[in-house]
This record gives C-alpha cells, sequence and structure tokens, in this order.
C-alpha cells in the first residue's frame, strides 16, 4: 500500500495543472480536502488555486485571497465572492467587522455594498463613504430604509438634482420629497433668488397676519419662530412685504398686551337729555390690519412716484446726448449704426410720457432722413436675400454631406441676420415679411433630412463627454494618500483613452477636456511611477531576507518566515513588469530552496500518520465486532469496552470519519447492554406472564405435557406463591368462574396502570379509581412505584380463581402494555 502511494501519486499531486485542477474539484480524498488550504496559497498554478477556494467556498479565504493571489484573475474572482458573502446576510462575520473592512475597499466597491448590502446597518456605514453624487441621488429615491433615503437627500446640494428627487419620490416617499422641495427652496433663498425669497417672505407675512388676529398665550414662541425665518432672507425682501411684516408684527405684540392686561369698561356718558352716548369703541385687530397696510401702500406709492420722477429725468438728458451721435450715424451713412442709435431713442421715448420740448424739432429733420435711408438699404438688401433663398432652395437635392448642408445652413442665416441686424429689423417684424417666411420655410426644409443624423451625434457626444466627465470625477475624488494602486492605474488607463477619443465630444468642450484630461495623466502617472520604485525596493530587501533563511534559518521556524515574506510581497502589488518578473524568479527560488528542507519531515510525519490510522482502523473493527456480539454476558462485554476505550484514548485518531464510526459503534454497544439490563429488570414480570398462560391453558383442560419448570427458567420472584396456589387448584379441582365485580376492579386499575382504553361497560369504575386515586394521593403524599402497584396487581389476579375467558384476554392484553411501559 505505501510503495504504491510512493510510485502512484494521487490525482491532486499530478504534475499536470489541468489534471490537479479537475481534482481538487471533484475528488473526495480526505487527505486532499485537509491540503486544501495549503494548496489555495502554494499551488503554482491560478486554476488550481481558485479551485481550491471554491471547494472550501470560505469567507475569510476569499477575503485573503482577494488581495494576496498573484494572479489577477482569481484576485478577481476571489474579490466578486468575498463582496457577495459581505453584502450577504448572516452572522459571520459579525456587522462591526463588516463596516470595518469598508475601509479597505474602493469606491466602486463601496457603492456595491451600499446598493447591495442585505443588512440595513451595513448600507448606512457605506453611504455614509459614497462621494458620487449620482448614487446618492438613486439611494434617496429607491432604498429600502426610509431613514437612509433620507441621509443620501441630506447630502445633495444641486438644485436640478433636488428637484429630480422631489420628482421621482412624489408618489413613492411623499416624505423625501417634501424634503427635497424644502431644500430646494432653502438653497434658492441661500443662493439669493428673489423670486424665492419673495414667495418665502409673502407666506412669513401671512403667518404673521394669522398670529396678528388671533393672539394667544404662546405668541411670544411663534413670534420668536417667524422671526427667525424672517432673518434669513436677508436684505432682498421686496419693500411692500417688509412694510406688511413689520405693521403685522407690531398689531400681533398690540394684541399679545391687551390680551394679558384688558383695558377698564368704559361707562356711557350723560348728556344733557339725558341719554346715554356710547364712548367711542376701541380699534379692533382688523382696522388696525387695514390702517396698517394702508399706510404701507402710501408709504410704497410715494416712494414709487420719486423713483419714477427721477427716471424720468435720466431718460431725457439720454435722449439728448443721443441725438448728436444719430445725425452723424446719418450723414456718414453708417446704417448699423443709425439702427442702432434708432432703436435706443425709440426705447427712450416709449419710457417717457410724453416727448421732450428740447428734442421734438430735432427728432422732426432726423426721423425722414432716417426712413430715406433704410429704404434704400432694404430695396439692397432684399436683393441679396433673393439670392440666399435660391441658394439655400438648390440644397434639398444637392446630396451633400449633412454637416456641408449644415453649414451652408448657418453662413447664409447668419449672413441674412447681418441683413436685418443692419436694417434694424427685430425678429417679430422679420417674421412678418413673405420672403422671410420664405426663407425660414426653405432652410427647415433643407436641415430635415439631416435632424436624425445631427440628433444621434448631439446625444453620443453628449454620453461621451458625461463619461469623460465622470472619469475625471472620479480622479479628483482620489485622495492624495490612497494606496489602491490598481484603480490608479485603470484610471490612467482610461484617462489616455479618453485623451485619444476626444474627437467624440462637442467642438466647444474639447480644449478644456484635454487640459484637464492631461493635467490627470501626469498626476497618475506621477503617483504610479513613485509607487512602482517603491514596491521594487521593498521586493528587493524580502528577496535578500528569503535567501539567508534559504541559508542558514532555523529549520522550524524557516517555512513559516517564508509564508510571512510571500504575504507580504503579494501585498505589495505590481511594479514595473519586467522588474517585477525578475524580481519574482529570484524570490521564487529563495523560497523552493526553504521548502525544499520539508520533504523529509512531511514524509515521516505521513507515516506515523498512516500508523495512527491504521492503529485506530483495528480498534474500530474491534468495536464493531464487539457491538454485534451476541453470546458473551454483560459484564463480559462491560469489561471488554472499557479496555477498548482505554485504547482509543491512549492513542487518538483526528480521521474524523473513523472517530465518527467509533462512536457509532460504541452507542450500539452502549444501547444494547442498556437493553440486556432492562430484560434482566423485568424478568420476574415475563416469567410470571409464562407461567399464568401455562396454568391458563391448564384451567381450559388441556392436559399437562410438561412441568412449569420445563415451560419457564425457574426462578425466586412474589410471585411464586400466589401461581403455585393457582396450579394446584387448576389440577385438582374444575376451573369455576368466580364473581367478575371484583376482577373487574383488578383489570380497570390494571388498564389505568398500563395506559390502554378501558371498555364502555366499565369506564365509570376507571373513572371512581381515578378519583380515590387522586383522593388517596392528596391525604397519604405518597404515591408507589409503577413497578410495585403492578407487582400488587398482578398477585392479587393470580390469587383470585379463574375469570371467564373475555376478562381474562383484557387481563393478558393490559399486563403485558404495564410490563413494556416500565422503564
Amino acid at each position: 500500500m505505501r510503495l504504491a502511494k510512493l510510485l502512484f501519486k494521487p490525482k491532486w499531486q499530478d504534475k499536470n495543472a489541468n489534471v490537479r485542477r479537475d481534482a481538487v474539484a471533484s475528488a473526495r480524498d480526505a487527505e486532499l480536502i485537509e491540503a486544501l488550504p495549503q494548496l489555495l496559497r502554494e499551488d503554482a498554478d491560478a486554476g488550481v488555486r481558485l479551485a481550491a477556494l471554491k471547494r472550501l467556498n470560505d469567507y475569510e479565504n476569499w477575503r485573503e485571497r482577494s488581495t494576496a493571489d498573484a494572479d489577477k484573475g482569481v484576485r478577481d474572482a476571489a474579490r466578486s465572492a468575498y463582496l457577495g458573502l459581505l453584502c450577504a446576510a448572516g452572522e459571520q462575520p459579525t456587522l462591526k467587522r463588516r463596516i470595518a473592512e469598508l475601509e479597505t475597499l474602493s469606491p466602486d466597491e463601496i457603492e456595491r455594498v451600499a446598493t447591495t448590502a442585505q443588512t440595513r446597518e451595513l448600507r448606512a456605514a457605506a453611504l455614509e463613504r459614497v462621494t458620487r453624487v449620482s448614487l446618492l441621488v438613486d439611494r434617496a429615491v429607491n432604498d429600502a430604509d426610509a431613514q437612509l433615503r433620507i441621509a443620501a437627500l441630506a447630502r445633495v446640494g444641486d438644485v436640478n438634482l433636488l428637484e429630480r428627487i422631489a420628482e421621482r419620490a412624489r408618489k413613492t416617499d411623499k416624505t423625501v420629497a417634501r424634503l427635497a422641495r424644502e431644500r430646494i427652496e432653502a438653497v434658492r433663498i441661500s443662493g439669493g433668488d428673489s423670486t424665492a425669497i419673495a414667495e418665502r417672505a409673502r407666506l412669513l407675512c401671512e403667518r404673521m397676519d394669522a398670529l396678528m388676529r388671533r393672539p394667544n398665550a404662546d405668541l411670544t414662541a411663534e413670534l420668536g419662530a417667524i422671526d427667525a425665518d424672517w432673518n434669513t432672507l436677508g436684505n432682498a425682501v421686496p419693500a411692500p412685504l417688509v412694510a406688511r411684516y413689520r405693521g403685522a408684527r407690531a398689531l400681533a405684540l398690540q394684541g399679545a398686551d391687551r390680551l394679558q392686561n384688558p383695558p377698564p369698561p368704559v361707562e356711557p356718558i350723560e348728556t344733557a337729555t339725558h341719554e346715554s352716548v356710547p364712548m367711542p369703541v376701541a380699534d379692533t385687530p382688523e382696522s388696525l390690519a387695514s390702517r396698517a397696510r394702508f399706510d404701507a401702500a402710501l408709504a410704497a406709492a410715494q416712494s414709487q412716484a420719486r423713483n419714477e420722477r427721477e427716471r424720468q429725468k435720466n431718460l431725457a438728458r439720454t435722449l439728448e446726448q443721443r441725438l448728436p451721435e444719430f445725425a452723424a450715424a446719418l450723414d456718414s451713412g453708417n446704417t448699423a449704426e443709425a439702427h442702432r442709435l434708432h432703436a435706443a431713442i425709440e426705447s427712450d421715448l416709449k419710457a417717457l410720457p410724453e416727448i421732450p420740448a428740447t428734442v421734438q424739432p430735432q427728432l422732426a429733420e432726423l426721423l425722414p432722413r432716417y426712413a430715406q435711408l433704410s429704404r434704400w438699404q432694404h430695396w439692397s438688401n432684399n436683393q441679396r436675400r433673393r439670392v440666399l433663398c435660391a441658394d439655400i432652395e438648390a440644397l434639398a437635392a444637392s446630396g451633400l454631406h449633412p454637416d456641408a448642408v449644415a453649414g451652408r445652413v448657418r453662413d447664409a442665416r447668419e449672413e441674412w441676420q447681418r441683413m436685418n441686424a443692419n436694417e434694424g429689423i427685430d425678429a417679430t417684424a422679420e417674421a412678418a415679411h413673405g420672403i422671410s417666411r420664405r426663407f425660414h420655410a426653405l432652410c427647415q426644409h433643407a436641415l430635415k433630412p439631416t435632424r436624425g443624423y445631427f440628433s444621434k451625434r448631439k446625444e453620443v457626444r453628449r454620453s461621451h463627454g458625461e463619461g469623460i466627465e465622470a472619469l475625471l470625477a472620479r480622479i479628483g475624488a482620489l485622495s492624495d494618500d490612497s494606496t489602491d494602486w490598481k484603480a490608479i492605474a485603470t484610471l490612467r488607463s482610461e484617462a489616455g483613452g479618453a485623451l485619444r477619443a476626444l474627437d467624440g465630444v462637442e467642438p466647444q468642450a474639447r480644449t478644456a477636456l484635454a487640459k484637464r484630461l492631461k493635467d490627470a495623466i501626469a498626476r497618475l502617472t506621477e503617483r504610479g511611477e513613485q509607487h512602482e520604485r517603491e514596491v521594487e525596493a521593498a521586493k528587493r530587501r524580502l528577496i535578500e531576507q528569503a535567501q539567508a533563511l534559504s541559508v542558514q534559518g532555523d529549520a522550524a521556524a524557516a517555512p513559516r518566515e517564508v509564508r510571512e515574506l510571500q504575504k507580504r510581497w503579494t501585498a505589495l502589488g505590481n511594479g514595473k513588469r519586467r522588474t517585477d518578473q525578475q524580481q519574482w524568479n529570484e524570490f521564487r527560488a529563495a523560497c523552493d530552496a526553504v521548502f525544499g528542507k520539508l520533504d523529509a519531515a512531511r514524509k515521516e510525519r505521513e507515516a506515523q500518520s498512516a500508523a495512527s490510522r491504521e492503529q485506530a482502523q483495528q480498534l474500530i473493527d474491534a468495536y464493531e465486532e464487539l457491538a454485534a456480539n451476541e453470546r458473551d454476558p454483560v459484564d463480559t462485554i462491560r469489561t471488554t469496552l472499557r479496555e477498548l476505550d482505554a485504547r482509543w484514548n491512549a492513542a487518538p485518531c483526528d480521521d474524523r470519519a473513523l472517530q465518527q464510526r467509533q462512536r457509532r459503534a460504541r452507542e450500539t454497544i452502549e444501547l444494547s447492554l442498556k437493553d440486556a439490563a432492562r430484560r434482566q429488570r423485568l424478568a420476574q414480570f415475563t416469567h410470571a406472564m409464562d407461567r399464568y398462560q401455562h396454568i391458563r391453558r391448564i384451567e381450559a383442560g388441556a392436559p399437562e405435557s410438561a412441568p412449569i419448570e420445563a415451560v419457564v427458567v425457574a426462578a425466586t420472584s412474589p410471585f411464586d406463591g400466589a401461581l403455585a396456589a393457582r396450579r394446584e387448584r387448576a389440577l385438582t379441582a374444575a376451573a369455576t368462574p368466580a364473581d367478575a365485580s371484583d376482577a373487574r376492579a383488578l383489570l380497570v386499575q390494571l388498564e389505568f396502570l398500563a395506559g390502554v382504553e378501558t371498555p364502555a361497560e366499565d369506564r365509570q369504575l376507571r373513572m371512581n379509581h381515578q378519583v380515590q386515586r387522586l383522593s388517596s394521593r392528596m391525604r397519604q403524599g405518597v404515591a408507589s412505584t409503577p413497578q410495585a402497584e403492578l407487582t400488587d396487581l398482578l398477585k392479587q389476579w393470580f390469587a383470585q380463581a379463574p375469570q371467564e375467558d373475555a376478562l381474562e384476554q383484557r387481563f393478558a392484553r393490559a399486563a403485558c402494555a404495564a410490563i413494556d411501559a416500565l422503564p
């Protein structure tokens, strides 16, 4: 057997990696199962290591190999399985440890935990570490826990994203939608949005008006809360709302004072005619509010009138200054400047209630000249407009590329707009011209076939630009002290690819994106090269330590130290590929030299283990043989069992299968010993029933073919006297049935003791017996044992005269059941 093992190694130790991989994945060899932890770390083939990992399927091994294995494929597979177990529900590992391990994950892995973890606390801890705003938006809407949705919402500050959250959560989570709208309002107010500030101020004024109309004892607290909200609005609140707020606040304070200090009642005044004239009634809150609103409106109107008068004076001065410039533009024929000044003058005149007398003569002279210049220019431009319409009309059938068609249309529109600007024609007036409508219709007709192309290109460019922005955001989120070199290398590669593919984004954004990508690549390259130098130096130190261990290391501690060096080597990560490969060859040669010294010790341990298993197998065979032994006495079996136990304990075996066989065989022996002891305890009852059945056959008239001693083994028992007397009566006289009343009473007691059903005619007797038994137990307080009760009942039955066959059969059934129920 040993020679066969030396000549024919098991398949999981084969030189062929494919054979080893298949054996590790499916073989049932106990030695293989024991060696799996060593294989997943030391086997040279990545597939064999991965198969061992899958076979063990242990959280700690997945986690350790996700960073410690030399093969990227094994690390990726282990990382994926590790993250899956981390996010799954279960008691192992503990929640505290799972949260602590979040510090070791990359941003992408943190996001995976935040979205897929089954445990709410783990998702919360991961969500705190998430930096990507789009994921926070997703969690604020889709997370299963309401508190986590609110926590994610609290970290979103962009108004557009908050509006998106409010819209998406409008029907699914009204609390999140409401909080999002409140945050939108707060952000707009803090940003100085006049519309939001005015709307908030109006709501606070309405609250103050309601407080003014219905003052109460808690007015001071409510007033303080409203004042705190008002102070956050700053100085951008419109003046009418400020006046309204202050007036309502003053009236609210007056109402609170009257509520606390009511005025004394006023007596009516007696007139000369002795008629009672009531005193004037004090102002009510409604009248005071009306008066405050009127005063505020009056002050606002006066201020507005003053501002309007000042504005008109400034417009008049500006108009007087523009007229000389307008005249100079007309004299020089500068139509563009003339159109611009004419539009400004028209705007100023519309803003004034009437034309100032100082400018009326000049306007009367200049406006006809401007009209003549406009007509001349319009006629000239219309000739060019007709040419442009013809050119655009020919584009529809030209078959040009969509970019060329769009360029032609864009140039024509720009020229058309320049002509309109030179003539001072605005968009509304220009749309009313027939030739303008024809030109724009032709442009739309020419561009219609290109819309699909440009729409698709715009979408592709936008998507590509968003991808580059996301990449730059990930690079920017990378901290300066990050040690995730794999992520840094991946980001550097992605940034280089994005720089080469900048043609896929909008032209306006290419320059800025190129600069940002080059800066990011330079930053990542510098960090990567510095890391490679550090890795090379660290691995050189590990090689020197391994070489020292291979020469003069402690034979017992060297393997453990080498494994520690291997773990440290794997934890260092990758440097330059060529340098890494060269250093790995040197390091592995030194490690192999250390492990080569362990072969002799391993073979010796294997021999000792085989001898131990062989000895254990012999002991187990002895156990199983003893379990099948039914011939030897009980005392002999007990003595043999003690001897086997002593030998087993003196030579322990760590083979689980052999331990289980020994445990099963020993349990079988214990059960057989317990069964033999019970049969010995109940022997007097079973012997008595056998003798009773022999006597019954004599009572039935059958001749006694053999003495009782030949039927039943002789034994001394409490039933000997009763059974001997009954046998004597059966042999000397005819068996005459006796009175059945006492027999029925005995049968009821025996059936109650055995727990069997009593026939319907004797159920009342059984109930009486139960009541009497309970009463006797309550008086005496001590109950006899089942063995004693059964002995007494059997002696009474054996001592009485024979009964009819039905009762005797009931007795036999009840007695056998009572004997079987005894412990």
